[in-house]
């Protein structure tokens, strides 16, 4: 298809304004030599000349609509973003422009036929998931396939939030906002009960790593299962730890398993806990 990459569109959008533009100057000359001419014969053929030079240039303005319009039937798309639970649902994945009449919303307890886009264009699915596993792949999948039943689209799934370069970013600046001397960040993320470990919160700390200053120590550990959150703040030899948590929104978690100010204390640390990264994307110019 001629429109089928964006390097290609530009350059046959080019050729129809080259060809507008110039049949338009041809015409206006031979306008001008009209003036000039008292040659019968010689009028008739400016005189046709002018007739296809517009007729050419209204082939190239009819050129550029179907062009524009065949990409917009192929780059059509509908996009769905999927939370954990409804307190996730407000997020836009960041770094995406999205047209809002064709943004879709649910969360995995809630997904109905009534909540997801039309069966009549691709579906980019955006799991807003700190971590990918078993709810973000194979539970996903199978819950939208059997709500669209046998009129699926074709969905493309995106990777989950927590793998977004653009979220480390968001982070950092709420932990530079915060940063003091002897200061260190202690990212804790949810357990997992996957064979692998998800990549995503180590990808996360590497880039929360290299976008703070030169020198600062960032570890990493989970709720419960090794490495456990307070075992990694007694290890860390910072005496002033931002705990950074690696979870989407505040809930459980949040209110029972992160380590308190009481027990850093007790570790000799003083502890400060910055919010999770609902807060970090809804206060960020990212979008």
């Amino acid at each position: 298809m001629l429109a089928s990459s964006p390097s290609r569109l530009k350059w046959w959008l080019g050729l129809c304004s080259l060809v507008f533009f110039a049949t338009v100057t041809g015409a206006v000359l031979c306008g001008e030599k009209m003036g000039a001419c008292s040659d019968a014969d010689q009028l008739a053929r400016l005189r046709m000349l002018i007739y296809w030079h517009f007729a050419l240039a209204q082939m190239a303005l009819l050129g550029a609509a179907c062009l524009l319009y065949a990409v917009h039937r192929q780059w059509r798309r509908y996009y769905l973003i999927i939370s954990y639970n409804e307190k996730g649902m407000q997020l836009n994945p960041p770094g995406i422009r999205m047209p809002r009449q064709r943004v879709f919303r649910c969360h995995l307890g809630n997904i109905s036929r009534e909540l997801l886009p039309p069966p009549d264009a691709p579906v980019l699915v955006y799991p807003m998931f700190m971590l990918s596993g078993r709810s973000s792949g194979d539970k996903l999948e199978r819950l939208l396939r059997q709500a669209y039943a046998h009129e699926a689209p074709q969905l493309v799934f995106q990777p989950v939030l927590g793998a977004s370069p653009w979220l480390a970013q968001a982070a950092a600046r709420c932990v530079r906002a915060h940063l003091a001397e002897d200061t260190g960040v202690l990212v804790v993320a949810h357990d997992s009960d996957m064979e692998e470990y998800p990549p995503e919160p180590a990808l996360f700390c590497r880039r929360l790593r290299e976008s703070l200053p030169p020198g600062t120590e960032v570890c990493f550990a989970h709720l419960k299962q090794p490495p456990r959150a307070l075992d990694a703040l007694g290890a860390m030899r910072s005496g002033r730890v931002l705990l950074l948590p690696f979870l989407l929104t505040e809930g459980v978690h949040t209110a029972r398993d992160l380590p308190t100010p009481q027990q850093a204390a007790a570790c000799g640390k003083e502890l400060l806990r910055l919010p999770v990264a609902a807060d970090w994307l809804s206060h960020s110019d990212i979008s």
